[in-house]
């Protein structure tokens, strides 16, 4: 089953509203079940269960009195801030980045920001992929470096690892952007489309679940 790109998008804002209204444990558990069975209807059963088991591990840990105090007010947060983390989550595990703008536009939001967003969520997942070449290349030179060496080995890891990263990146963005340009993403007139997207059932059912629930936490 697939949701519209706009009903992920409501989803998200409305599961960031949930944090400053400070929820409680039977509240939060309420719609962390509701997000693994999205998770469930949309095809991620793995991430379906690390929602349901990271929360209550979160629930366990902040409960502790043997651990320090910073690990336990880092686990209270989390778990508080839980629920959007997973909505984001969500949005971009299933949501292509062609979806995405596809279904603000249908927002009418300016172009421009069309294509930072379009430029942005093709970007991120070129991190990554740039960090394992570069250390691919430094392995090459003899050159090993763990995520300890920015520690241990600082000026070493900036000037063999960071900046050659940053340089990799500043090309990756050009060319995206290049990319995105020459497909037409920041034309004035009507762009052309191959993706076809409409709301269903399921997508008003989510929006009226959201909305509901905030409503509930009001009164």
């Amino acid at each position: 089953m697939r949701f519209d790109a706009r009903s992920k998008i409501i989803l998200v804002v409305a599961s960031s509203l949930t944090y400053g209204l400070r929820l409680g444990f039977l509240q939060t558990a309420y719609l962390v079940i509701g997000m693994s069975m999205l998770f469930l209807l949309s095809g991620k059963k793995k991430m379906a269960v690390v929602a349901l088991v990271g929360f209550l591990g979160l629930g366990c840990v902040s409960r502790l009195s043997v651990l320090p105090d910073w690990l336990s007010h880092l686990s209270f947060v989390l778990g508080y801030i839980w629920v959007p983390l997973l909505a984001g989550h969500f949005l971009l595990m299933t949501t292509s980045s062609y979806e995405l703008v596809h279904a603000l536009r249908k927002w009418h939001l300016p172009e421009a920001l069309l294509l930072v967003l379009g430029v942005m969520s093709r970007f991120l997942p070129a991190i990554k992929q740039d960090a394992r070449h570069i250390h691919a290349a430094l392995m090459v030179r003899g050159i090993f470096l763990g995520k300890r060496d920015m520690f241990l080995r600082p000026h070493l890891y900036l000037e063999c690892f960071v900046v050659p990263l940053m340089m990799s990146l500043l090309r990756t963005a050009q060319d995206l952007t290049l990319a995105t340009l020459t497909k037409g993403l920041a034309l004035k007139g009507k762009p052309s489309e191959f993706v076809k997207s409409s709301w269903t059932w399921l997508d008003w059912s989510l929006c009226l679940w959201s909305l509901s629930f905030l409503l509930f936490l009001l009164k």
